[in-house]
Parts: structure tokens; sequence; C-alpha cells
């Protein structure tokens, strides 16, 4: 799985009367990011954690001009106007991450249903030897049923060089039994030692272009 250099995260409030609605005109607007930089979108809205309600929108770039180029795009998206008129959809956070790299495989069908986010900052740990126990783990998370897994650092927005780690699941199911692997796995028992989570979410995938 080839390592996405640049990652943004945008969060957005919005009512829950127009949730379903605005999940729809994300896909609009996501189809506007692929065709001016983004080369994969995944967004949908959050169920457990900071902000449950909250909608997610996630983007992968191969550079920063990708980045550049989508932003420079949305002011003539009319998808994204919409979200914001009609949908009453109010962006509170977008973040950009620098990619790193993981070994991991990914397996997109079934499609992915849920994305777990989690934030941490690193308290003892080298990059380098957080990065080589989260590789170690990854084949515990790849046997439990998880289907992508990604990690970048936190490069602009709130919290700079924090580190966020994406992984989708195609079900609840999945995810539990993931941590019930991870507790009897060493290497991540040593991660958690070195690392302090601020954040853990899920996100119930809408859609992934």
């Amino acid at each position: 799985m080839s390592t996405p250099n640049f990652i943004a995260i945008t969060a957005a409030t919005c009512p829950a009367v127009s949730r379903s609605s605005a999940l729809e005109e994300m896909a609009n607007f996501a189809q506007d990011c692929r065709q001016n930089g983004a080369v994969r979108v995944t967004f949908g809205s959050v169920i457990s954690g900071r902000y449950p309600g909250a909608l997610v929108f996630v983007q992968f770039f191969d550079d920063l001009q990708g980045f550049e180029s989508v932003m420079n795009m949305i002011p003539q998206s009319s998808a994204y106007s919409r979200l914001l008129s009609e949908h009453a959809v109010t962006p509170f956070a977008r973040n950009v991450f620098r990619g790193k790299p993981i070994a991991f495989e990914p397996k997109l069908e079934p499609t992915p249903k849920y994305l777990m986010l989690t934030r941490a900052h690193r308290r003892s740990l080298e990059e380098a030897v957080m990065l080589e126990m989260l590789n170690k783990t990854a084949p515990v998370f790849k046997s439990a049923g998880a289907q992508t897994m990604r990690m970048g650092q936190t490069i602009t927005g709130s919290d700079l060089g924090t580190y966020m780690l994406g992984v989708t699941y195609p079900d609840m199911s999945a995810i539990e039994r993931t941590y019930d692997a991870l507790a009897n796995s060493p290497e991540y028992g040593q991660l958690m030692n070195g690392l302090e989570i601020d954040m853990r979410s899920i996100t119930k995938i809408a859609g992934i272009l």
C-alpha cells in the first residue's frame, strides 16, 4: 500500500435534521476534490468520540500542490456552497498531516464501513522506534479484520506535531477483535507506554471515492 505524502482532515458541525442530505452532498464535493488534486476521499459522520454527530472529510494527496488546487477550487464549488448554505454545515477544524510509512496491504472489498481515528503524542519514544513498533503490530490489525491503516503527523492546524492513526473496518465486530488481539501484543503494549493518547473516535463511513 503506497503511503500518501499528505492527508487533510476537515471536521464540521451539522444539524441532525440535515445530516443525511449533507452526506449526500459531500459525495458531490468529493468528486470535485478528486477532479482537482485529491487522490482519494473518505467521508462520514462521527458516532463516538469527542464530537458525536460531526461530519468528517478526509483527503489524500501526493503533494501539497494537490491540496492547494483543492483549496483554490472550493470557492467555485457549488456542492461546497450548498453544504454551507442549504445544509448548515460549518467547518470547525482542518488539519494537514505528513504521511508516515506503514506496511499494510489494503482490502477495499467489501467497502469499509467504519473509520477509527486515534490521535497521540510521543511521550518517550523516538519516531523511528514508534513506527517500527506500529509496523510490528500492523499484522495484528490485519488478521483481526482491519482493512486499511494509515498514519500522519500534524503539520498545520491544531495539535501540531501530534500523530493521527486512521484504521478502517468492515464492521464493529472487527474493531472489537482488533483491540482484544492488541491486548496480547507485547509491541502494542510498549507502544502505548511510550505514547499519550488524547483522542479516539469512530466515524461511520458514508462514501469512499
